[in-house]
């Protein structure tokens, strides 16, 4: 195969590399990316909805009101924010208002502690263990979990869910306050519009195999040399590439842990229920939901998360359909849809989630770059981890931060 040359190589075509190629470009520098996937967007994956004209974001979606990097591409391309729907009713699984329950007001009270500087060791079921939560403060808790740790919570950072609660006033529901937008058409046209507005040569289908001594090589046998690299891959997936020369023993060490997220996103189409309701808690299965929004054909598009935990499949119509009975009984269920993001080869797992016996994985620090290889995602930026804005934080450093 032709080797070809360019100033930089990207791996990997989310949003990190997005934001990478854009300040490569502002510092005049020839730049090619290369993804694995048919498509960019990382894990955002901006596609039709089960065959219809709905678009949908099966990826990542929200942006928080503080997220200014997103907010400012979105308005270079042209990708409009759709403010979130109101929350108009909260279903807690049960009918409870278990909010008003001794363990979780210590909870708000220790989200508050986190957001002014407490640490918080351990990991979610020791934390529930020692403030003594009861099996619904469980339940309502990793409803929650959902959206936040979203992993085991045997083995998560407490602290992924108290920083979390910590975007509002510390109760779990006050989440919602970060979830204030979503981008439309989606995260994976923004990074999409990004790249070609970057000027970059986007390469898809070009799974990286090697990188040694500024060589980038992909599974297909090409190959492309570059005065620098900026890897812009998901930590779990970093295990798939070798690096000469080898990389520094933490970032080795960190890519052999890989970090915990595993959490099912889930859109449903249902017809009876009305957008606005928010409904959360129970002992398995879809146990986080939210009536989004309307539907090209006058349906209701509701978002639902689970851990993955067994509790639910989501190819067993059963199985989803007794989950979304358990808070809508009213509804009619007329399609589901999602994206298996811990089978993808090229995510296996979702936003990251710290272990709590190795939540160092993702320092910043530890990340800083070796040699001519500099390193970019969401899931070790220097600010807003786990988001899409960490993802463009991080990419812009990189690109800046790559000397030539």
């Amino acid at each position: 195969m032709t080797e070809s040359r360019c100033d930089v190589v990207i791996l990997g075509a989310g949003l990190a590399g997005a934001a990478a190629a854009c300040i490569c470009a502002e510092r005049g520098l020839s730049t090619v990316i290369l993804e694995a996937r048919d498509r960019a967007g990382g894990r955002g994956f901006t596609r039709h909805f089960a065959g219809t004209d709905d678009l949908l974001e099966f990826g990542g979606g929200w942006i928080a009101p503080w997220h200014d990097r997103i907010r400012h591409y979105a308005g270079l391309t042209g990708v409009t924010l759709r403010p979130t729907h109101p929350v108009t009713e909260h279903r807690v699984h049960g009918g409870g208002q278990v909010i008003t329950s001794p363990a979780l007001q210590v909870i708000k009270a220790d989200a508050l502690l986190y957001k002014s500087g407490k640490s918080f060791s351990g990991s979610l079921t020791q934390y529930l263990d020692r403030i003594g939560a009861s099996p619904e403060d469980r339940d309502y808790v990793l409803a929650w979990w959902t959206i936040s740790g979203n992993g085991d919570p045997d083995l998560i950072l407490a602290s992924e869910f108290l920083s979390s609660c910590s975007y509002g006033d510390g109760r779990p529901e006050s989440m919602m306050s970060a979830l204030a937008h979503t981008l439309v058409p989606g995260a994976g046209v923004l990074a999409e519009r990004m790249i070609a507005s970057s000027g970059a040569t986007l390469h898809l289908d070009a799974e990286v195999t090697a990188v040694t001594d500024g060589t980038v090589t992909c599974a297909d046998g090409q190959t492309f040399a570059a005065r620098a690299v900026i890897s812009c891959l998901p930590l779990n997936a970093l295990a798939s590439v070798s690096f000469s020369p080898e990389l520094s023993a933490p970032k080795r060490r960190a890519i052999e842990l890989g970090h915990g997220g595993q959490s099912l996103k889930l859109w449903l189409k249902v017809r009876g229920v009305r957008p606005g309701i928010l409904a959360s808690g129970g002992p398995g299965g879809l146990r986080w939901l939210f009536a989004e929004r309307e539907a090209g054909d006058g349906a209701t598009l509701i978002v639902g998360f689970a851990l993955a935990d067994g509790s639910l499949d989501p190819g067993d119509p059963q199985s989803v359909e007794r989950s979304l009975a358990r808070f809508f009984p009213e509804a009619e269920l007329i399609a589901w849809d999602g994206h298996d993001w811990i089978g993808d080869p090229f995510a296996r797992g979702t936003w990251v989630a710290l272990p709590a016996e190795e939540s160092w994985i993702c320092d910043a620090e530890i990340w800083r770059p070796d040699g001519r290889v500099a390193f970019a995602t969401s899931d070790f930026a220097p600010g807003a981890a786990g988001w899409f804005e960490g993802a463009i934080l991080a990419g812009e450093a990189a690109a800046r931060e790559i000397i030539l």
